[in-house]
């Protein structure tokens, strides 16, 4: 059993699973935590919860450095730890934040002292500004996949949006490594403009789909 690794990825929904396998093909030992053990079972056997093309694949040819726990404490050794769970909505399709806050603290008891902690979670704007976490060691990077090309778009993104403190505006060295391997563009900005950017990006990508319906719909006529 694995009991050293370089990143930990904390929610294995669509988000997570695709992040983390992106880090392993990045020749990194990674971890991905999750609070049911019964969906970790079926994810070691590659059931998983979702379809996604190149997913099982990537996680197969990479396994000898993936490993899945639900226990929290294997992130003390972490360099880097990723909220990376999806957040769910209910009836209303009002986000459950909370889901998040509650994560934020249960990892934030865990990790070292020099951890990197980095949301992949969509977020309302200002939550990061609640979290009470060292700025220089706190980002969040906007997350950019698409269901059916989320494999390519985590392996191969066209840019990697960080957000950082407005106080510091600088990525911890190690982060920033991690980061290059990806080899596209870096834009730093504050957190509040990161969250404001995610939420904008989820704006532009639902009107191009409506626009190609509509479109679609015209060419029938």
């Amino acid at each position: 059993m694995k009991n050293n690794f370089e990143i930990g990825f904390v929610g294995l929904s669509h988000l997570g699973l695709n992040y983390l396998a992106a880090a392993a093909q990045k020749k990194y030992s990674v971890i991905g935590i999750h609070r049911d053990q019964r969906q970790i079972n079926e994810i070691k056997k590659l059931n998983l919860p979702f379809s996604e093309p190149k997913l099982k694949n990537l996680l197969r040819k990479n396994r000898n450095k993936i490993f899945f726990s639900n226990n929290f404490e294997y992130l003390k050794k972490c360099k880097i730890v990723f909220v990376s769970q999806d957040v769910i909505t209910n009836t209303q399709n009002q986000a459950r934040i909370k889901d998040i806050y509650k994560l934020v603290y249960l990892i934030k008891k865990k990790i070292n002292k020099k951890c990197i902690l980095v949301i992949l979670s969509q977020l309302r704007p200002g939550f990061m500004s609640k979290i009470n976490f060292e700025n220089s060691r706190l980002y969040y990077q906007v997350e950019t996949l698409i269901f059916g090309q989320a494999v390519e778009r985590a392996l191969f993104p066209e840019r990697i949006i960080v957000g950082c403190s407005k106080e510091i505006m600088k990525i911890n060295p190690y982060y920033l490594k991690f980061l290059k391997r990806f080899n596209c563009p870096i834009i730093k900005m504050s957190y509040q403009s990161a969250e404001v950017t995610k939420i904008a990006l989820n704006i532009f990508l639902a009107s191009s789909i409506t626009t190609t319906n509509i479109l679609a719909e015209t060419c029938k006529l």
